[in-house]
């Protein structure tokens, strides 16, 4: 079964989807082993993981092509990616949108950012105009129609920080009318509260403005929600932040115990998961019996 069509058959089962982040092809097995069905590309992680570079709109549309095509083809489980704002124009977005469909992804989200991108924890976003967003959109959409009618298009928004929440609404019910699968509010955390009014209210007032449940809207709130939170506002899917910052701290640990103390006792953590376990998600096995079959084979 193609993965676009996993993915659909995996969000159109009842209840809020969990898909974590992933950054490079280990940390998207580790993620599959535990049971998770479908993955998301963080593009704030490659770019640290893979680019070492800030998610400022400096990554091409090629580099994260290529990224894309290692990761969806190191796992069975189906990819959804973060195609930023498609790399330009609307002729961009449909490239974007077509090459990362013949990569192998599953699905995306495209943003209204003015382009060159900024994540919302580095810098303040501008916003393109309407009309340029919708048209955008359009364009993607011809390109999925053309490659892969399942390929699952979420129709990201950064116009509330910017507009309001009133041209936020409106874009979104305009990526709604354009065909889009689901939609990314960001930053409803940030809308202030009237007196005895919660974040949650907030964002089911929001969420049922845009169409929520008949559309399916990506939860995107504060960062002590949790999955009954998501559920009770009424989201369907919930991708929660990038792992490399704790993972990070980890790799300092053991770098710097290596550094002052001249030993590799701070590689050894006391929860290191087994070279066995290791050498399953490296697929050894697999790559073993074929040098038997093939490299190693008696000749006749």
């Amino acid at each position: 079964m193609k993965k676009t069509k996993m993915l659909r058959n995996f969000m159109n089962k009842p209840g809020l989807r969990v898909i974590p982040c992933a950054y490079d092809c280990m940390s998207a097995r580790m993620a599959e082993s535990v049971g998770f069905k479908a993955l998301f590309m963080t593009g704030y992680g490659i770019r640290d993981a893979q680019l070492g570079m800030p998610d400022f709109g400096i990554a091409t549309a090629s580099e994260v092509v290529t990224i894309v095509r290692n990761l969806v083809n190191s796992v069975d489980v189906p990819f959804i990616v973060d195609a930023d704002d498609g790399y330009g124009g609307a002729l961009a977005a449909y490239r974007t949108t077509t090459e990362l469909i013949r990569a192998g992804a599953a699905g995306m989200f495209i943003d209204d950012q003015k382009h060159p991108t900024k994540c919302p924890a580095l810098a303040a976003q501008e916003v393109i105009p309407i009309d340029e967003y919708v048209g955008k959109l359009g364009a993607v959409m011809e390109a999925r129609e053309k490659e892969d009618k399942d390929f699952f298009i979420c129709a990201r928004t950064d116009a509330l920080r910017v507009n309001g929440v009133d041209d936020m609404l409106s874009r979104a019910k305009a990526a709604v009318a354009a065909g889009v699968d689901m939609l990314l509010p960001q930053g409803l955390e940030t809308i202030p509260l009237k007196k005895g009014q919660t974040t949650k209210d907030v964002m089911k007032d929001i969420y049922s403005k845009m169409g929520a449940p008949k559309v399916w809207i990506w939860g995107s709130g504060p960062e002590e929600f949790t999955t009954k939170d998501y559920e009770d506002v009424g989201a369907k899917l919930w991708v929660p932040g990038n792992p490399l910052p704790g993972i990070a701290g980890t790799l300092i640990n053991m770098y710097k115990g290596l550094y002052e103390t001249g030993s590799t006792k701070s590689f050894f953590l006391k929860d290191m998961p087994a070279d066995a376990y290791l050498n399953h998600l490296r697929r050894l096995d697999f790559w073993t019996d074929l040098e038997k079959k093939y490299v190693n084979a008696k000749k006749c």
